[in-house]
């Protein structure tokens, strides 16, 4: 399982991702929204491509909840969380 806990991200004076709560178990699950709302942003914090302003990653292995908030992306693809990037429209 996946989660985040307020997570927010903010570039200067713009919030994109705003105090996200989000837990996401075994489904499949999309996002969808128009331009600029936040999803490749949110995406790149649960990947480590971004570090939050505040909030948690965490994942749940073993029945035990790790914080992967500050963890490259190399370690989040390590501990299964890959992301796969759009090549054609």
């Amino acid at each position: 399982m996946l989660r985040t806990q307020g997570l927010t991200k903010e570039f200067g004076g713009l919030t994109a991702v705003d105090s996200v709560d989000f837990e996401l178990d075994t489904e499949l699950c999309s996002l969808i929204g128009p331009n600029g709302a936040g999803k490749t942003t949110f995406f790149n914090l649960l990947t480590g491509s971004l570090s939050p302003t505040e909030g948690t990653v965490e994942l749940r292995r073993n029945g035990t909840w790790e914080d992967i908030t500050d963890a490259s992306p190399h370690e989040t693809a390590s501990k299964g969380i890959h992301r796969s990037y759009q090549v054609t429209n």
